[in-house]
C-alpha cells in the first residue's frame, strides 16, 4: 500500500509507493485535475521543495497569472518533430486528401527535417526555412517548386497552430518567388490540324472518346477517371464532374460531337449506369506515343553528363532513348492538360464572355482562365480589328473641320478684343436744342438737362462695364491656369482694372 502523509488542505500530497523508490508528488492543478508526478529524489526536504513549486505554479495558473497554454506550447515544442509530421500525416489523410498529395507533403517535411536539422518544432524558423528553399534554388529547382515546397511547410505549422502545438506560425513570414519570371512548362494550345491529327490517331486506338472529353469539356485526368455513365445526361446534353480539384459538385455543357462519340462508346461497351466512361486510364507514356504517331512529338538519344549516348540492352546494346513533345518558337509545349488550355483559347477565340468562361472551365475565378487557360495569338487581334467599323466623314464633321459651325466652336476661335456694344437707355431721348417756356419752365428745362446729362453718364458708365465683362468673359484662354501663363493672365487682368478704375474716375 502506499505510504501518504495527509497535509494541509491545498498543499497537496508527498508519498512513496510501496513504501520505497523516490518521493511522489499529487496535487490539484489549474484545471482541477489531479496528476502525479515523481521527485526522481529520495530527499525529503528536496521533494517538500518540489511539491510546493508545483502547488504554487497551479495556483497561478487558476488565478490568470500566469497562461496556462504556454505550457501546452513547451510541452509540445519539446516533442520530436517526426511526431508532429506523422499526426499531420494521419490527420491529411483522415480529412480525405489525396494519398498522392498527402504522400508529397510527408516527403518534403522529412526533406526539410533533414536539410535543416530540426528535431523540434520550435526549431523551425522562418530563417532555417528560408535556408533550405535557397538551397532548392541553388539545385536548379524552379520557382514553383521552391514555392510548393514553402507552401506545405507554412500549411503544416499552421495545423500545429490549430490543434494548439505552436503559439504562432514564424514561417508564414517567408516570401514566395516570383513564378512569372521562371515558367519551365508553358502550355500552348493545339491547332485545329493538330487536333485533327491526334483525334485521328486516336480513333484507331480506341481513345478518340478520351481525347473529345478532355478538349470539348475540359475534364481533367482524374476527372477523366472517375466519369461514370450516371454522370452523362445525353437528353440535357451535360455531364456531372464530381469529386474534381475544387470539390465540389459542377455540371458543363457538352458538344454535340462529344455527345455522339460517347453514345456509340456506350452501345458498343453495353455497359451498367454505375460503370466508368473509362475503365483503362490512358497514361502518360500512352499520351506520348499518340503524341509521336500524330508528329507532335519526336524521339531523342538520352545522354550521360558526358555527352555520350547511354546505351541499354543486352550484347548488341543500342542507345536510349526518350520521347519528348515538339516546342514551338516560345519554348511552349503540349501534354494532356494543354486540352484545357485549347478548349480555352477555343472559348476566347468565339467570343465567349469571361464568366460563362469560367463555369465551363469550373474555374473559382475568371482570372485564372484569362492568364492560364487563353492563350491568343497576332492572327485573333488582326481578326478584331478587321471587325471594328469603317470610319466616315459625316456633314456635321465637314462643317466643323471648315470652321461654319458657330454653334460648338472652341472659345479660343475668338478675337482677342470685342467691339463694345452700343448701351440704349433714356438718356436717348433727351434732345439738347428743344425750347422751353421761361420761369417755371427753364427750372424745368434746367433739372431736365441735368437729368439727362446724369441718366447719359450712368448709361455710358454700364456700357463700359458691360464691355469690360465681355472682355474677361470671352478670354477664358488667358484667365485659365492651367492653360495659360502667368504673364498672359496678369495682362488681362491689369487691362479690365484700369478699364474700371477709368470709369469709376469723376
Amino acid at each position: 500500500m502506499p505510504s501518504k502523509r495527509q497535509r494541509s488542505k491545498g498543499t497537496g500530497t508527498l508519498f512513496k509507493r510501496n513504501g520505497r523508490g523516490p518521493w511522489i508528488t499529487s496535487w490539484y492543478d489549474h484545471a482541477g485535475k489531479r496528476p502525479e508526478r515523481s521527485t526522481r529524489t529520495t530527499d525529503k526536504a528536496a521533494a517538500e521543495r518540489i511539491l510546493s513549486k508545483r502547488v504554487a505554479d497551479a495556483a497561478l495558473r487558476r488565478d490568470g497569472v500566469v497562461d496556462a497554454a504556454k505550457d501546452r506550447y513547451a510541452a509540445e515544442g519539446r516533442k520530436p518533430l517526426a511526431d508532429h509530421v506523422a499526426d499531420y500525416d494521419a490527420s491529411c489523410r483522415h480529412a480525405g486528401q489525396a494519398p498522392r498529395h498527402v504522400d508529397q507533403k510527408e516527403s518534403h517535411l522529412n526533406r526539410l527535417r533533414e536539410a535543416t536539422g530540426a528535431t523540434r518544432l520550435t526549431d523551425l524558423t522562418a530563417d532555417t526555412l528560408e535556408s533550405h528553399l535557397r538551397a532548392m534554388r541553388d539545385g536548379g529547382l524552379s520557382a514553383r517548386s521552391v514555392n510548393f515546397a514553402r507552401q506545405i511547410a507554412v500549411a503544416f505549422v499552421s495545423w500545429c497552430v490549430k490543434t494548439g502545438r505552436a503559439e504562432s506560425n514564424p514561417l508564414a513570414v517567408v516570401p514566395k518567388l516570383d513564378e512569372s519570371k521562371d515558367r519551365r512548362r508553358v502550355r500552348r494550345p493545339l491547332t485545329d490540324d493538330e487536333l485533327a491529327r491526334l483525334l485521328a490517331v486516336a480513333d484507331e486506338h480506341g481513345r478518340k472518346a478520351w481525347y473529345l472529353t478532355a478538349v470539348l469539356a475540359g475534364l481533367r485526368k482524374g476527372d477523366l477517371q472517375r466519369l461514370t455513365w450516371n454522370d452523362v445526361d445525353f437528353a440535357k446534353r451535360a455531364i456531372t464532374v464530381r469529386g474534381g480539384k475544387a470539390k465540389r459538385l459542377d455540371v458543363v455543357p457538352m458538344h454535340p460531337q462529344l455527345a455522339e462519340e460517347l453514345k456509340r462508346r456506350q452501345g458498343e461497351a453495353l455497359a451498367m449506369p454505375t460503370a466508368r466512361v473509362f475503365p483503362q486510364t490512358v497514361t502518360t507514356p500512352t499520351v506520348l506515343n499518340d503524341f509521336l504517331r500524330a508528329g507532335l512529338a519526336r524521339r531523342v538519344v538520352v545522354r550521360d553528363p558526358d555527352g555520350r549516348p547511354v546505351m541499354i540492352g543486352k550484347g548488341k546494346r543500342r542507345p536510349k532513348t526518350r520521347i519528348v513533345v515538339v516546342e514551338d518558337a516560345e519554348g511552349r509545349v503540349i501534354d494532356l492538360h494543354a486540352l484545357r488550355t485549347t478548349l480555352g483559347t477555343k472559348l476566347a477565340q468565339a467570343g465567349v464572355a469571361p464568366q460563362i468562361a469560367q463555369r465551363i472551365m469550373r474555374h473559382a475565378d475568371y482570372r485564372t482562365t484569362l492568364k492560364h487557360y487563353t492563350v491568343l495569338g497576332l492572327s485573333d487581334t488582326v481578326a478584331a480589328i478587321d471587325g471594328l467599323p469603317t470610319i466616315r466623314h459625316t456633314d456635321r464633321q465637314a462643317a466643323r473641320a471648315t470652321g461654319t459651325d458657330h454653334a460648338e466652336s472652341d472659345p479660343q476661335l475668338y478675337p482677342q478684343q470685342l467691339k463694345r456694344e452700343t448701351v440704349r437707355t433714356d438718356a436717348a431721348s433727351c434732345k439738347e436744342g428743344g425750347s422751353y417756356t421761361s420761369g417755371a419752365g427753364a427750372n424745368r428745362k434746367s433739372v431736365s438737362a441735368v437729368g439727362c446729362e446724369s441718366t447719359r453718364r450712368v448709361a455710358t458708365m454700364r456700357g463700359e462695364v458691360a464691355g469690360v465683362a465681355q472682355l474677361v468673359e470671352h478670354q477664358p484662354s488667358k484667365l485659365n491656369v492651367a492653360r495659360s501663363n502667368r504673364v498672359a493672365r496678369s495682362s488681362c487682368l491689369l487691362r479690365a482694372t484700369s478699364r474700371i478704375f477709368a470709369l469709376l474716375r469723376p
